[in-house]
């Protein structure tokens, strides 16, 4: 298995900026009080994001809730492409999906995230939810499986613990943070190649091939007067994912050349009545488990993926007729 985190190290010149920004903003709203005002002023306590405890901190803020007692509903959605050769990237399907995250503080540094992700896919010209859906590549109807992944917990410290389709990863944590005027910006990215748990030999119309290589890009800013505030566990965000990933097994492209791309908006909308009408709607109806957080019980247990949810819930597909 090969794997890498890309985390790209902040110059001392931006540390420079984080810091003058950071006492600077205090200062103006310091200064923005009347004398004899009784308005309290928003508490500001400058995050060094050269140390980790305090990066990590920040994330988990920003990401999520420091408050373990609160859901942290994340909404994304936007155009997945496919690359084949030299072929111009073709928009497929749309994507809209929300991510339910609830993160428990253990002490000396450690965060256990526990999430659950559900997305459905979309006719990328009308949003409307597809059931079915022609492969331009193949001329062939396929059943559209939505994201269904009820399991994907994670431990975060300055050292990270994920599994990938059983395989534990760990890596260092300190993601590089960018400070503009009063906003943070945060970079986060894992890029991993590991074995496909779904064998070519069993499941030769569905599986990509024998190793799963994957690319995850996530761009965040928030307020840098809410990150810093103590008094405040969570941060709104709104940022971007971009994903680089295999043919997904419901498409039925084998093992053809050519990948998928992923691109799309992200957002906190602080509670689940705030996703998208269409999305929610969907999944009250049909999926209403995916709209909490797992429980504490689902820690240690193998996390999901769309492959391994696929395998578990179909048949491999006999060969195309003709």
């Amino acid at each position: 298995m090969l794997y890498s985190s890309l985390f790209e190290t902040v110059t001392n010149r931006r540390h420079l900026i984080q810091s003058v920004a950071g006492a600077g903003a205090m200062a103006a709203g310091m200064a923005g009080l009347s004398v004899g005002s009784t308005a309290k002023a928003a508490t500001r306590v400058p995050i060094d994001f050269k140390d980790p405890a305090q990066n990590l901190k920040a994330f988990i803020k920003m990401t999520a809730d420091l408050d373990g007692t609160k859901e942290s509903v994340g909404w994304f959605g936007g155009t997945i492409y496919g690359n084949r050769g030299v072929e111009p990237l073709k928009p497929l399907v749309g994507v809209s999906g929300v991510g339910m995250m609830r993160v428990k503080p253990m002490g000396d540094n450690v965060y256990r995230v526990f999430n659950r992700e559900f997305a459905t896919y979309t006719d990328p010209k009308t949003g409307e939810i597809l059931e079915s859906w022609k492969n331009p590549y193949t001329e062939e109807t396929v059943d559209v499986v939505p994201i269904k992944n009820m399991i994907v917990n994670a431990q975060i410290s300055p050292i990270v613990e994920q599994d990938f389709d059983g395989h534990k990863v760990k890596f260092p944590f300190t993601p590089p943070w960018i400070v503009q005027t009063d906003k943070a910006f945060q970079l986060f990215e894992v890029h991993a190649a590991f074995p496909n748990p779904m064998k070519v030999a069993e499941w030769p119309r569905e599986s990509a091939g024998p190793i799963n290589r994957t690319g995850e890009m996530f761009s965040r800013m928030c307020s840098l007067a809410e990150l810093e505030d103590p008094d405040v566990s969570a941060a709104d965000y709104v940022g971007t994912w971009t994903r680089v990933g295999p043919w997904l097994p419901w498409m039925l492209m084998g093992q053809a050349d050519g990948h998928l791309l992923y691109r799309s908006f992200m957002n906190r909308t602080g509670r689940v009545e705030n996703l998208p009408p269409t999305l929610l709607s969907y999944m009250e109806k049909k999926y209403p488990e995916f709209l909490k957080s797992p429980g504490d019980e689902t820690w240690g247990k193998p996390n999901d993926s769309s492959w391994t949810v696929y395998m578990s819930q179909n048949k491999p597909k006999p060969p195309k007729a003709g």
